[in-house]
């Protein structure tokens, strides 16, 4: 039985033995009544995903992941006229569904693709960004192409898209040999392990292989390479069933998208001569006009008192 599966069989049974007082608890506790309530917002980080996400060595949390969760942490402040925290806690691939479904936080923000498998046990947003997977080979390697990694040591994150996309090119035959994975709790753990030769190489998001790769001791050792293995549009992960709080996500979203914040913060990473992220990147037309045209209509009026 795979997680998705599990998951659903582990509530399904719940509701069973709680029977309809469960169920009724259910329907009626809103994340947006609890944030009221204990005036927190508790939001999933990655540790080691820079750009998006990170722990500086201040310990401070960065990235543009989390200057997004900042700003419509902000928004939301002002439609509720209240103070409330901010917490991060610290997520991987594999465990930011289960913290969701079991309520242990109140959204993730990072880089999760979109999917239809994922949607049948938790809710995503409206679209805030897209990427794409390629990967992170020494120069002299000889890995150019995704048939490359065949038969190679290749690491990925644990519970990721990566690591499920190169399993199933090596059960269909796509990559003959198959690939071995190698799977790390972060990237940075991967990484580490391929400058030391245990792995030949790392795939995960473009943007996170470059900046690894910038920030390494030998930069130029280093190649990202494509064509890219797929590409994601992300959403924010959200509690399945709650059209309180995914509302209050969504309009909060699209008014800082709506009135300019959106822009800004991304030119503010990835735009200029200086760049937070440490390089430049350009958003593709496809998910700019996707980014902002999906919000509905008097987005920019959601903190309106009239």
């Amino acid at each position: 039985m795979n997680f998705f599966n599990l998951i659903k069989s582990v509530l399904a049974l719940a509701i069973m033995v709680g029977g309809a007082s469960f169920s009724s608890v259910v329907s009626a506790q809103s994340v947006l009544d609890k944030v009221k309530s204990n005036k927190q917002i508790i939001v999933g980080a990655r540790e080691a995903a820079p750009p998006y996400g990170f722990i500086d060595s201040d310990g401070t949390w960065k990235g543009w992941s989390m200057d997004l969760s900042r700003a419509i942490h902000g928004v939301i402040e002002k439609k509720l006229d209240m103070k409330i925290d901010l917490v991060f806690k610290p997520i991987t691939p594999a465990t930011r569904i289960p913290l969701i479904i079991n309520g242990t936080l109140d959204w993730v923000l990072g880089t999760t693709g979109r999917s239809v498998k994922r949607e049948s046990v938790v809710d995503f947003s409206v679209i805030n960004n897209g990427v794409c997977v390629e990967k992170l080979s020494a120069k002299n390697s000889g890995i150019n192409t995704t048939a490359d990694l065949a038969g190679k040591r290749v690491g990925v994150t644990k519970g990721s898209n990566e690591e499920r996309y190169i399993t199933a090119l090596g059960v269909s035959g796509k990559l003959d040999p198959p690939a071995t994975i190698v799977a790390f709790d972060k990237h940075s753990t991967g990484f580490l392990a391929l400058s030391q030769g245990k792995t030949d190489a790392h795939v995960t998001l473009k943007d996170t292989l470059v900046s690894m790769a910038n920030k390494s001791p030998n930069p130029d050792n280093w190649q990202v390479n494509g064509p890219s293995l797929f590409c994601n549009l992300n959403g924010i992960i959200l509690p399945e069933d709650d059209s309180d709080w995914k509302d209050m996500v969504d309009h909060s979203l699209c008014y800082f998208i709506s009135t300019g914040g959106y822009e800004k913060l991304w030119d503010e990473w990835f735009s200029g001569e200086n760049p937070k992220a440490g390089y430049e990147k350009v958003q593709s037309d496809t998910v700019r006009t996707l980014v902002y045209n999906q919000c509905s209509w008097g987005a920019e009026k959601f903190l309106s008192k009239s």
